[in-house]
């Protein structure tokens, strides 16, 4: 498992490096169809019984909500993230009706995937863009790291049991506090964000939300009663299980990005 994962990093970071430096118009393509995949995952996850055409139109749908987020601006982004997180808790109520059906569950991934992604496209055009991704890439990274590194040490507390058994509290700690010295350490190595509040407000949002979307990840995982959303990454799951912590955290370096720029 360990040299899986191993080999899939060696070859993934490469191609993750050369599309980060793309130009965006190729950025942007290699996204959207990073993002269909992932809702196609999400709803062969949710019903993999159901006629292909439901994952596929799924796809299509999270692919071009997008493209047209990037292309135009007034579509109500914030609106829309309100929105999916609210169906997201639907989603995952126990008695809800529309987690019962495939049409649920379609709107889910569309808007889980879609919506939250679309801010990747976003946050490439920013001045700086570049360097954006970057750091809300050092921040998730360094969260995650910091939390697995720390719980498999110190880890004496459960975090959340029921949602995910092996994430501690002392992990979290190590995640959230290695989370935001990335926050603040790699926008002002880049030059960017080097004024307060800037690098204050990553340092206290990012990572907490990196963390959040780890978790939410794995409650629509155990609502669906699957391990990982695919097998196409070995040793990693799927794609989407690669993208969870950066879907939160993503929208919320946007909107505060956004914010500093203004």
């Amino acid at each position: 498992m360990l040299l899986q994962r191993l080999l899939v990093a060696a070859v993934g970071l490469p191609v993750l490096g050369l599309l980060l430096f793309a130009p965006e118009p190729v950025f942007a393509i290699v996204v959207l169809a990073l993002l269909g995949y992932a809702a196609f995952e999400m709803m062969h996850a949710a019903e993999p019984n159901a006629p292909l055409a439901y994952g596929l139109s799924a796809a299509a749908a999270t692919a071009l909500f997008a493209a047209l987020t990037r292309t135009n601006p007034e579509v109500p982004l914030g609106l829309l993230f309100l929105v999916t997180l609210a169906t997201m808790g639907l989603l995952l109520w126990p008695t809800s009706r529309l987690a019962a059906t495939i049409g649920g569950w379609w709107i889910g991934a569309v808007l889980y995937v879609g919506v939250l992604g679309s801010h990747f496209l976003l946050a490439r055009n920013f001045i700086d863009g570049r360097d954006w991704l970057i750091v809300l890439l050092a921040i998730t990274f360094a969260t995650d790291t910091g939390a697995y590194a720390v719980g498999r040490l110190l880890g004496r507390h459960k975090l959340a049991p029921a949602i995910s058994p092996n994430k501690t509290v002392e992990g979290a700690i190590g995640g959230l506090a290695l989370g935001a010295a990335a926050a603040i350490g790699v926008p002002m190595l880049l030059g960017v964000a080097t004024r307060m509040p800037g690098p204050l407000l990553l340092a206290s949002v990012v990572p907490v939300a990196a963390m959040a979307g780890d978790l939410l990840e794995s409650a629509l995982k155990r609502r669906l009663s699957v391990k990982d959303m695919s097998g196409l990454l070995p040793g990693h799951g799927g794609l989407l299980d690669r993208l969870d912590s950066l879907l939160l955290a993503g929208p919320c370096l946007y909107w505060i990005v956004r914010w500093l720029q203004a």
